[in-house]
């Protein structure tokens, strides 16, 4: 029983020594978050002008609701499927060295990418012009938390708070872990998102706009689900995500 106890203990103390080795390494505000090269202004482009060129950013006409690409100014997919949140901001397109550098933030305890990545959702909403008053995220089970070690959405809005210098709130609870939604399209994974998410008790401003964090925003479902719960409460809701899916038809 005493082993058992202490392999957890073990098991966080050598995560915490390979971030610091990671943090030797790659340096904050210093090496791009894709290469490791140098850069020389990592709060501009944290990273470097190779990597600038092949990265998929998620430029070009896109739909100013949910931030995916599309030729009108609003998509079908949002005409069809009014949104809670007034705009998404997703600056990079999940693919390529993007999807890997996320899954390496997520799974494999890379936690220092969350300043790099929160550079780029930081410096979309400042372009945007909207005024954010609060921010917060999208919450994991305590179980599925304590399991990985951290939550990279909270890591998220944590460093996306200090550079745009907003406080950062809890907002809501994830009740229960969800069932896998990868091949679900927007109204099934709608459908399983009720009674997933619950809001805490806090205090509400009706003239402050709230920033929703997430890692990545596929349909919207997740971030609509949330956004859903708090906007009769608050001024206006935003969302964002370090990444944005080419996820073709999993919308309709």
């Amino acid at each position: 029983m005493k082993k058992a106890n202490i392999l957890p203990v073990l098991e966080k103390k050598m995560k915490d020594l390979w971030q610091k080795i990671e943090h030797m390494m790659f340096p904050d505000d210093i090496k791009c978050i894709f290469c490791g090269r140098d850069v020389p202004n990592f709060y501009d482009k944290p990273y470097c002008e190779d990597c600038e060129k092949t990265l998929p950013f998620n430029n070009g006409t896109r739909c100013k609701v949910c931030d995916r690409p599309s030729k009108e100014a609003v998509c079908d997919f949002c005409k069809q499927e009014p949104k809670f949140f007034e705009q998404a901001f997703c600056p990079l397109i999940y693919e390529k060295q993007v999807k890997n550098l996320i899954l390496a933030f997520k799974d494999n305890n890379k936690r220092y990418l969350a300043k790099g990545f929160a550079v780029l959702i930081a410096k979309r909403v400042l372009e945007s012009g909207v005024k954010i008053d609060k921010i917060t995220y999208i919450p994991m089970t305590e179980q599925k938390q304590k399991k990985r070690g951290f939550n990279q959405a909270k890591l998220l809005a944590d460093e996306v708070g200090r550079l745009l210098n907003k406080p950062v709130l809890t907002y809501f609870k994830k009740e229960k872990d969800d069932v896998s939604q990868k091949f679900l399209n927007y109204k099934e994974r709608r459908n399983a998102m009720l009674g997933t998410y619950s809001v805490k008790n806090v205090r509400f401003n009706k003239d402050e706009n709230v920033l929703i964090v997430d890692d990545i925003i596929t349909t919207t479902a997740t971030v609509n689900y949330c956004a859903g719960l708090i906007y009769p409460k608050v001024g206006k809701v935003y969302v964002c995500g370090v990444a944005r899916t080419d996820y073709h038809g999993l919308a309709q």
